[in-house]
Formats: C-alpha cells, structure tokens, sequence
C-alpha cells in the first residue's frame, strides 16, 4: 500500500488500473519510471486490454516526475512486497498440507486458516476435539467479544464522561 501512494506521485492512474498489491509492486519494478512503460513487457504480469490501457495512460499521466533516489526506493520496497507474497503463498500451501493430513474433517468444514486459527485458540487438537460443542462456540465469540469490548472502551463518550 505504501509503494503503491508513493508511486502514486509519479503514476496516479496505475493504482486504478492494477488493483492486486502484488501484481502492482511487479509492473512498477518492471516500468521503473513512466516514460519507459512503452518499451516494458508486461505480458507475464497483466493482461493484453490491461497492458495496453497501462502503456496508453503512461503516456498521458498526470503524475509528477520523481527522483533517481525515489525510484531506487520504490524499487526496493517492490522488491519486499514480492518477497513476502512469495513467502506467504509458501506458508499457506504449508499450513494446508499440514491440515489436510491432520484434521482433514475439520479443514473440510471450516478450511485451512479458521481450522488452524481454532485448533491454536483451543491449544492443541486434542484439546479441541475433547471440549463441548458450547466450548467450541464459546472459543469463537471470546476474540468477537474482546474486540468489541476494546472497541467500546475506546470510544469518546466513554473516555471523556466521568
């Protein structure tokens, strides 16, 4: 999101025209400055009607012009956003194979992440598949009850009134 506002100086009509984070930080790494978005490929990144629009709005953009420094920046942030996507990507395809061997009931019902996200709050599998039905519930309405009492406690009428 950073990348995208700081980019946004030099090329506005990007962040409208790329919504993915993803796909944006390697189209940006890809264009460098906006005038070299004609000679870009971005075949393997965008769609042809997306990478045409891209190249034709290069053209006309508003955007101000932005340092060497800048874009080194921006190029280094890009360089992270695609790293972490990376390795998110990896911790999901993980966390799924180690799902579906362990709880494969469970992941088919709730998926992967809510099993997993359970299975933690309960403190082990064990844990969970021994406790009640009411517990069970009571273990997904205890974060909804914490954030809302977090929420209720921050608003200003509580904060301000004696």
């Amino acid at each position: 999101m950073r990348c995208r506002e700081w980019y946004g100086w030099h090329f506005p009509e990007l962040g409208k025209l790329v919504q993915d984070h993803q796909a944006s930080a390697k189209v940006v790494k890809t264009i460098g400055m906006r005038q070299n978005a004609i000679n870009a490929d971005l075949s393997g990144i965008l769609p042809e009607e997306i990478e045409a629009k891209v190249k034709e709005e290069a053209e006309i953009s508003m955007g101000t012009d932005i340092s060497d420094l800048d874009l080194i920046h921006i190029s280094g942030l890009c360089d992270q956003i695609i790293e972490l996507s990376q390795y998110r990507a990896q911790l999901f395809d993980y966390l799924k194979n180690r799902m579906t061997a362990l709880a494969p009931n469970l992941t088919c019902l709730l998926g992967e992440l809510v099993g997993a996200r359970l299975i933690s709050h309960a403190g082990s599998l064990v844990s969970l598949a021994k406790a009640p039905a009411s517990t069970v519930q009571i273990l997904g309405a205890e974060k909804v009850a914490f954030v809302f009492h977090d929420l209720l406690i921050s608003t200003v009428l509580l904060t301000v009134e004696p």
